[in-house]
């Protein structure tokens, strides 16, 4: 008799397809992990076990990214992130044509 795979493990994971989220944080069963930066936005399928839920793998294409980890949310609540301007300024706003345009689109 031969002996088993020494990574037979692997071959009984579960598949699950998710999208990597603008904050880099993929969902599963209730838990958000972090990807890489590189996969932001992208379509992934994640490998894990329902019983070790730190051990998940993050493939794109056939390529491994490696093992994602847990999010660390009190990190993430304090991590600085870029403010988007929602106000638009007076001389910013331009009626052209029946339009209201602005800045750039205005011709400034």
């Amino acid at each position: 008799m031969r002996p088993a795979p020494p990574q037979l493990e692997d071959f009984f994971r579960k598949r699950a397809v998710r999208k990597v989220e603008k904050d880099r944080t993929v969902a599963l069963h209730g838990r958000l992990y972090e990807a890489p930066v590189a996969l932001i936005g992208k379509t992934v399928v994640l490998f894990y076990h329902e019983q070790d839920p730190a051990r998940v793998e993050i493939f794109l294409e056939e390529h491994s990214y490696g093992f994602i980890s847990l999010l660390n949310q009190r990190v993430n609540f304090r991590v600085q992130r870029a403010t988007h301007r929602t106000e638009i300024k007076e001389e910013e706003r331009i009626w052209s044509g029946g339009k209201l345009r602005f800045g750039k689109e205005a011709g400034q």
